[in-house]
């Protein structure tokens, strides 16, 4: 049998409206996934230095996790959005599982910590901590 190789996948921009179809809805604080996969979105602003240093790596984890969807939100253009959400501090990753609530984190990390967090998260792994 031949196996089919994963196809490659890119960060998407969505907006406000798109993030009710593919990811969820928040109503009233409460949230509901409309998501079919588990994904990571990226809160971003083009004028924020972090978030620029954060794009390229999330393009190369879209690669790597053909499973999970990854999508860029622009908080400047989806402010609706950002204040249901209650997102104050930007970069911010809305990390989706299909199966529970999602969780987020924000701030600048390496490649590595995302990797643990989105590992944990959707797959439910626990890694080792790094001991440096």
């Amino acid at each position: 049998m031949l196996a089919i190789p994963a196809v490659a996948q890119d960060v998407k921009e969505i907006d406000q409206n798109q993030f009710k179809q593919l990811v969820g809805v928040v109503d009233s604080g409460e949230w509901t996934t409309t998501a079919q996969r588990p994904c990571v979105v990226d809160f971003n602003a083009d004028w924020c230095g972090p978030c620029r240093k954060l794009a390229p790596m999330l393009k190369v984890l879209a690669a790597e996790y053909t499973d999970i969807d990854f999508y860029s939100v622009n908080v400047d253009d989806n402010k609706e959005l950002a204040k249901a959400l209650r997102i104050s501090s930007i970069p911010m990753l809305l990390i989706v599982p299909t199966n529970s609530d999602p969780q987020s984190i924000v701030g600048l990390y390496p490649k590595e910590e995302l990797v643990k967090v989105i590992e944990y998260v959707i797959y439910g792994k626990i890694t080792e901590p790094r001991t440096e």
